[in-house]
């Protein structure tokens, strides 16, 4: 007989949290753009600020999550990527959007890396790791579906990424604390 298989759903909420921004980065600079006194480039540039944030914090925490546990990261993460997605789309001060893209940048990113480091721990990472992907994806289309009716506002992308880290905060509840 086969065990059953079970795929890890608080770490792929968690993976879909964090990878969402990546995602969702071609319409977001593009309302940056549309939106707020910045030019394309500079647009881009907080893109590009956004992603490296991300990256800083994997390179940051990825050999520290086993020794921290998973819940207190990922909720840290979590906390700052509603905090800076949040705050970059309640504001029209580009400063303010660029510190929030920052900041939310390191939670996505701190999500992302407890998340990637839990799931390749897992029996079956493939399974984890692929739901993660779907559930990611089906998550950016229906953004990509629903924001422009919405309206044209820079921060609708963001909000719907800070509003998706929210309701990914339950499920930390179920993730290992420190070992």
């Amino acid at each position: 007989m086969f065990a059953p298989r079970t795929t890890p759903w608080p770490l792929v909420a968690l993976f879909t949290a964090g990878y969402l921004p990546p995602y969702l980065l071609p319409t977001t600079v593009g309302r940056l753009d549309t939106s707020l006194p910045l030019s394309t480039t500079q647009a881009g540039a907080v893109g590009s600020a956004l992603l490296l944030s991300s990256a800083t914090a994997g390179f940051l925490l990825a050999s520290r999550v086993q020794r921290f546990g998973a819940r207190t990261p990922a909720r840290l993460g979590l906390v700052l990527a509603v905090l800076g997605y949040g705050a970059a789309a309640l504001t029209t001060a580009v400063p303010a959007v660029v510190l929030g893209a920052v900041v939310g940048g390191f939670g996505s990113g701190t999500a992302m890396t407890v998340a990637a480091t839990r799931i390749a721990a897992e029996k079956d990472p493939h399974r984890a790791s692929t739901a993660g992907l779907l559930s990611v994806s089906a998550l950016a289309g229906a953004v990509y579906l629903t924001v422009p009716h919405l309206g044209r506002a820079h921060g609708l992308p963001l909000a719907a990424i800070a509003l998706t880290a929210l309701a990914v905060w339950p499920l930390t509840g179920r993730l290992p604390g420190p070992a």
